[in-house]
């Protein structure tokens, strides 16, 4: 019988914390296995004992590495690292420190205290066409006259759709910036996202003080008194600051501590 070839063990990245950072025994990641630290000088890399191996984007890979970040980032400033970032040993982890030192103490530094929460805005309607047709004149006269033709051509279908398609974003960008406006006096950053949706006004991340959460919350409840009940306006988190992270590691290094 073939002998079934050996995992070489290696360490699983979390991301970046203060150096004098202490991780909770009882704090388990990846394959359950205790997730400790590597400290150099000020910064630590948290990891957890796993075999290097591509590992699949499925939920039960996700969840602990998901979870991870969350409780770490609810107790201090983290730099939280992509999935699947595996190093052979934990010399290469202490390379990765010492290389970038510089760029994660800064990186630390500029998000400490921070948290990142996210805001959707959608137009609650069935029909977002018909619903334009209700609140535009110019496109319900376009639309009458097209359709009110006994046959309508294709050059006019495609006329009446390039002028729904600029109205629709141009609402998109207006009633997307009143919430921004709404809340950028309480956020640090804020990022658009491209809308996935025909129905999306606005899918934004915004970065804030954790101590001005409910700060946050108050001026988004009153945004939320902008817009009627064809609206619907949702927000989430505080989630650790995914889409903030500046951090590049030094491609040397990177392919050195990364092996997925």
């Amino acid at each position: 019988m073939a002998n079934t070839p050996m995992s070489t063990p290696g360490k699983y990245l979390y991301g970046f914390v203060e150096g004098d950072f202490e991780v909770a025994e009882e704090l388990l990641g990846l394959a359950n296995a205790p997730v400790h630290s590597i400290r150099l000088e000020d910064i630590a890399a948290l990891v957890s004992d796993h075999p290097v191996e591509k590992l699949s984007v499925l939920r039960k890979n996700l969840e602990p590495h998901h979870r991870v970040i969350r409780e770490i980032s609810a107790q201090s400033t983290l730099i939280p690292a992509t999935f699947g970032h595996i190093s052979e040993t934990d010399r290469q982890i202490l390379a990765v420190l010492r290389d970038n030192h510089s760029e994660i103490r800064e990186e630390l530094r500029r998000l400490s205290g921070k948290a990142e929460m996210g805001v959707k805005l959608v137009w609650d309607v069935d029909n977002i066409f018909d619903f334009f047709v209700g609140v535009d004149r110019e496109l319900r006269s376009r639309r009458d006259r097209v359709f009110g033709k006994s046959r309508a051509t294709l050059e006019d279908k495609l006329e009446l759709g390039a002028f729904f398609d600029k109205l629709h974003r141009r609402e998109r960008e207006r009633l997307g910036n009143q919430i921004v406006e709404a809340l950028r006096p309480v956020t640090c950053e804020f990022r658009l996202n491209a809308p996935a949706e025909e129905k999306t006004v606005l899918n934004a991340a915004f970065l804030i003080e954790r101590a001005r959460e409910k700060e946050f919350e108050e001026a988004l409840y009153r945004a939320a008194g902008l817009f009627d009940s064809n609206f619907a306006l949702d927000y989430n988190g505080p989630w650790p600051p995914y889409s903030f992270v500046r951090l590049t590691l030094k491609p040397a290094v990177a392919e050195a501590a990364a092996r997925n």
